[in-house]
C-alpha cells in the first residue's frame, strides 16, 4: 500500500462515528462531503474566514493589553527583566506550543481539538477515558478563562469609579452584578452564527485600537522617561523569594497573554480548508501578539514612575495605578485608557464564549455532557449555533461568579488554574503522539518533521515547569490569603473528571473514534 493510500485509509477510519449529528449541513458540497474533516457532517455553516478565526485567537490573547492588566503580578517578580526578557522566553515556548497544536489540527481538524486528539492518539484501551477526561479538563479551562476575564472587567469598573469618586470602595456584590451582566450580554452576542465572523473582526479592531491608544498616550504623557539601562537591565524583586524563583514565578503574568492558544482549533468545522487555515490562525496569533507585545513592555517601563506604587496599588488595580502616575494624578486620562482596556476585555469574553461553546458541543455530540440530548443540537435558522451548549457553558461561568461572591480566594484558585489545565491537556496529546510515533499518523499539509519533534519535547518540558513554578505562592511569607491553591484545584478537576467518567461516561459516552 502506498503512503498516500495509507493516509486516506487512516483518515477514513478516523472519521467513522464522529459527531453523531442530526443532519446534513447547508455548507458547500466540498466541505460537507470531505471525509478528511472531522465532523464535516454538521449543521453549522462554514462562514468564518481565516481573518475571522485569527480575530478570535488574537482577541482572546490580546497580549499587549494583557501585559498591562497583569502588571501587578509581573512588576514585583523580576520587574523589568521579566517584562522584557521573560517575554522573549514566553514567545518561544508559546510558538512551540502553537506549532504542536498546528500539526495536530492539520492532521485531525475537529471542533473537539485536544478532546478528539486524545481519542485518536491514546492507546486503544484508554482511548475512551482519555477523550472524556481531556475534554472536560479542556472545557473547564475555557470556563475558568471566561470567569477570570469577567472578574477583571468588573474590577476595572469599580476601580475607575473609585478613582473618580475620591477612593470610595464599592461592596463585592457590585462586582458580582457587573460580572453577571457582561456574561449575559456576551452570551446574547454569541447566539447568531451569521454575525459571529463580523463581530470577531470588530473585536479584533477594538483590541488593536485599545493597545495602540494606550501605547501612544503613555509615551506622550509620561512626565519622566526611564533610562535604557533601567528598562533592559533592571531587576525588581518585591516577593521575598530569591531572584531566580521570583523571575520564574513572574513569568505567569506574561504567560496570561499567550494562554488559550487552542481556542482557534475549535473553529475547525466553521472555516473552509481547516487543515491549512487553522494552523495559519494559530501561528499568526502567537506571532502578531509577540510583535505587538514587546514594544508595549518597553513603553510601560519607559513611562512607569514608581514601581512600588504600582505593585502596592492603593487603587487595587495596577494598570490604573500606572495610568494615574503617568497623568500625574489626573483622573480623566487614566479612566479613558482603562476604558480602552475594558473594551478589549469585552472582545476577549466574546471569543472565549465562542470557544467554550464549540468545545462543549463537540463533547455533547458524543454524549459526553449531561443533558447531551439538548446540548448536541444546533439551533435552527437564523441562529445556526450550538445554542444549548452555549447556554450550558454560560451557566457554569455564572456559577463561578457566585463563588467569587462567597470567597474571592477560592475563585482565584479556580481561575488561576486555567493555564495549567490547558498545558496538561496539550501535553497529554503530545506525549501520546510521541509514544505512538510521529510518523504513524496521517500528516496534514502542515507538518514539521524533525523540527516538530523538538517542539513536542519543549512543550512537554514547559508543562512540567508550569506545573511546578506556577503553583508557587506569589510571596515567600505565605499566609492563608496569599497561598496559591491552583495545584489543589487542578487535582480536584482531574479527580472529578475521572469520577464522572466512571459513574456516567463509561456507559453513556461514545468515544469519537467508535
Amino acid at each position: 500500500m502506498s503512503k498516500d493510500e495509507y493516509s486516506m485509509e487512516q483518515d477514513s477510519k478516523n472519521t467513522i462515528g464522529l459527531g453523531h449529528c442530526d443532519g446534513i449541513s447547508n455548507m458547500n458540497n466540498t466541505d460537507a462531503l470531505d471525509p478528511s474533516v472531522v465532523g464535516s457532517v454538521t449543521d453549522i455553516p462554514r462562514q468564518f474566514s481565516l481573518l475571522s478565526v485569527f480575530a478570535i485567537g488574537y482577541s482572546i490573547c490580546t497580549a499587549p493589553s494583557a501585559l498591562i492588566l497583569s502588571l501587578g503580578v509581573i512588576i514585583g517578580s523580576g520587574g523589568q527583566t521579566t517584562l522584557i526578557w521573560g517575554q522573549v522566553l514566553i514567545y518561544l515556548v508559546s510558538l512551540c506550543m502553537a506549532l504542536c497544536l498546528a500539526e495536530l489540527s492539520s492532521a485531525y481538524p475537529s471542533a473537539g481539538g485536544q478532546y478528539y486528539w486524545a481519542a485518536v492518539l491514546a492507546p486503544k484501551r484508554w482511548s475512551k477515558a482519555s477523550a472524556f477526561v481531556v475534554g472536560h479538563l479542556s472545557w473547564a479551562s475555557a470556563v475558568c478563562a471566561c470567569a477570570s476575564m469577567l472578574v477583571s472587567l468588573a474590577e476595572m469598573v469599580t476601580a475607575m469609579y473609585a478613582v473618580r469618586h475620591g477612593g470610595i470602595t464599592l461592596p463585592a456584590w457590585v462586582n458580582f452584578v457587573i460580572y453577571q451582566a457582561i456574561n449575559l450580554i456576551m452570551f446574547i452576542f454569541n447566539c447568531r452564527e451569521d454575525i459571529l465572523p463580523a463581530l470577531s473582526r470588530f473585536w479584533l479592531a477594538v483590541s488593536l485600537a485599545a493597545s495602540f491608544i494606550c501605547f501612544v498616550s503613555m509615551l506622550a504623557r509620561a512626565p519622566v522617561k526611564q533610562s535604557g539601562s533601567f528598562i533592559f537591565t533592571g531587576f525588581t524583586n518585591l516577593t521575598g523569594w530569591p531572584d531566580g524563583i521570583s523571575f520564574l514565578t513572574g513569568l505567569l503574568g506574561v504567560n496570561w497573554g499567550f494562554s488559550c492558544l487552542d481556542a482557534v482549533t475549535h473553529m475547525a468545522e466553521e472555516i473552509p480548508d481547516p487543515r491549512k487555515n487553522i494552523p495559519r490562525a494559530l501561528i499568526g496569533t502567537v506571532i502578531v501578539n509577540a510583535v505587538l507585545s514587546w514594544p508595549m513592555a518597553i513603553a510601560v517601563l519607559c513611562c512607569i514612575q514608581d514601581i512600588e506604587g504600582v505593585f502596592n496599588s492603593s487603587i487595587g488595580l495596577s494598570s490604573l495605578s500606572l495610568f494615574v502616575q503617568i497623568f500625574e494624578g489626573s483622573t480623566a486620562g487614566p479612566i479613558m485608557l482603562q476604558c480602552m482596556l475594558f473594551l478589549g476585555g469585552l472582545g476577549a469574553v466574546f471569543g472565549i464564549q465562542t470557544w467554550q461553546s464549540r468545545l462543549a458541543w463537540s463533547m455533547a455530540r458524543d454524549d459526553g455532557l449531561i443533558f447531551a440530548k439538548y446540548t448536541k443540537r444546533i439551533a435552527p435558522a437564523p441562529y445556526k449555533t450550538p445554542f444549548w451548549s452555549h447556554v450550558y457553558s454560560t451557566i457554569f461561568v455564572a456559577l463561578l461568579g457566585c463563588l467569587y461572591l462567597g470567597s474571592s480566594l477560592a475563585f482565584n484558585a479556580f481561575s488561576g488554574s486555567l493555564i495549567q489545565l490547558q498545558y496538561v491537556c496539550y501535553s497529554f496529546c503530545i506525549v501520546c503522539l510521541l509514544a505512538r510515533g510521529r510518523d504513524s499518523i496521517p500528516h496534514g499539509p502542515f507538518w514539521l518533521g524533525r523540527l516538530g519533534y523538538i517542539c513536542n519535547i519543549i512543550a512537554v518540558l514547559w508543562t512540567l515547569f508550569a506545573l511546578v513554578f506556577y503553583s508557587f505562592p506569589p510571596y515567600k511569607d505565605v499566609t492563608p490569603s496569599t497561598m496559591n491553591y491552583t495545584s489543589v484545584v487542578l487535582v480536584a478537576f482531574l479527580a472529578l473528571a475521572i469520577v464522572f467518567f466512571l459513574v456516567v461516561g463509561r456507559k453513556k459516552f461514545k468515544s469519537p473514534t467508535e
